[in-house]
């Protein structure tokens, strides 16, 4: 019979823990549906280890990366007139366009860095 100091060890070695799940870049790219039925697709690069949000435009080329907010399965940036927050436990985006006052919602998927625009 196994004591609960044993489990507790086994279960330590054989599950990752959230720091070894955080060590590389998270990347994702984000669909916002609009009527015409054309979508606007960004990509991101999410490392929490170092604290970076990475933003790509792949319709235009832009990219830039910034300092980011890491919490609770939630990636957030604020740009200032655009505030991005990412629910990384369903793939969910809201961006926040302040500038207009209008929110609007799209879906995430885990893409490639290669795929990303971010690979080095």
């Amino acid at each position: 019979m196994k004591t609960a100091n044993q489990v507790l060890v086994a279960s330590m070695v054989l599950w990752p823990s959230s720091a070894a799940l955080a060590a590389s870049p998270l990347y994702l790219s984000c669909e916002f549906k609009y009527p015409s039925g054309n979508p606007q697709v960004f990509n991101f690069a999410l490392d929490e280890a170092a604290g970076t949000f990475g933003l790509s435009v792949p319709s235009s080329g832009s990219q830039r990366t910034s300092q980011g907010v890491f919490a609770a399965n939630k990636a957030s940036l604020n740009e200032g007139t655009v505030a991005w927050e990412i629910d990384l436990s369903n793939r969910l985006i809201v961006r926040d366009m302040r500038m207009v006052g209008a929110k609007d919602k799209g879906v995430c998927k885990e893409i490639s860095a290669k795929q990303s625009g971010f690979d080095p």
